[in-house]
């Protein structure tokens, strides 16, 4: 980032795990990932970030709050290296390694209703851990501000993979 602003930066908000508050908290996450999309020179990084918190956050109101309603928690952090998305609830939780989180494209004509939701994160994002520690979700989604540097360096040479 530029502009003599101080790194890291961290910005929170807490919602009810609703899909209505899904825009209010992206519009903080989109305004976020735009500025260092223009400071950095990340080309594409805030359709990945939006791609993965919508998807995120849907998974978080259908799946852990199923049954209990309850609070999502959003973090964005922000520093020279990379953007680091945090989703944390308290609702049930899963296997993350059983539940669509390998790189493999799923089968489509297979697919549930949903289904797509871990694969685009993973495919939006440089990497994405998730952890169960007592009774909360901790999902953290990070991208590497070096790629998306990269295509948006190599889309500005005519690169056509880009």
């Amino acid at each position: 980032m530029r502009d003599g602003e101080s790194l890291p930066l961290k910005f929170t908000a807490s919602v009810p795990g609703e899909l209505r508050f899904r825009d209010l908290v992206g519009s903080m996450v989109r305004a976020v990932c735009l500025r260092v999309e223009r400071d950095a020179g990340c080309a594409g990084l805030e359709w990945r970030l939006m791609s993965a918190y919508n998807e995120a956050f849907n998974n978080i109101v259908e799946h852990a709050y199923a049954v209990t309603p309850g609070e999502v928690e959003v973090v964005l952090l922000v520093d020279d290296d990379e953007v680091v998305l945090r989703m944390i609830d308290h609702g049930a939780g899963f296997d993350f390694d059983d539940a669509g989180a390998s790189d493999q494209v799923p089968a489509l004509d297979s697919l549930s209703e949903g289904g797509m939701g871990l694969f685009i994160i993973r495919n939006a994002m440089s990497s994405v851990t998730y952890e169960r520690r007592q009774d909360k979700n901790l999902l953290t989604m990070t991208k590497t501000l070096s790629e998306c540097a990269a295509v948006s360096s190599a889309t500005s040479h005519g690169d056509p993979r880009c």
